[in-house]
């Protein structure tokens, strides 16, 4: 159990130290009228999308400091076009 800025920061922290090229986005979230992080990945060409979603998103007022959730690869309420 974590939250999607955590998870987006160890992923960060974690990949910038393999060398990867990458770095952390912010968009509205899905659950309610605050921010979602995400990590934008540069791998052969392609920026990929990396993210922490509740496996049950509800429709929210304030965000849960901490949930269960999943890694999610893509981000299908924004434009999937990540091609550079």
């Amino acid at each position: 159990m974590t939250n999607c800025l955590f998870f987006a920061l160890a992923l960060y922290w974690r990949r910038r130290a393999k060398g990867a090229r990458c770095y952390i986005g912010i968009r509205k979230s899905d659950a309610g009228p605050f921010p979602h992080f995400l990590v934008f990945e540069l791998r052969r060409g392609e920026y990929r999308v990396i993210s922490y979603k509740p496996i049950n998103p509800r429709h929210k007022t304030c965000p849960p400091p901490i949930f269960e959730g999943r890694a999610a690869w893509g981000d299908a309420s924004q434009d999937n076009s990540t091609k550079r």
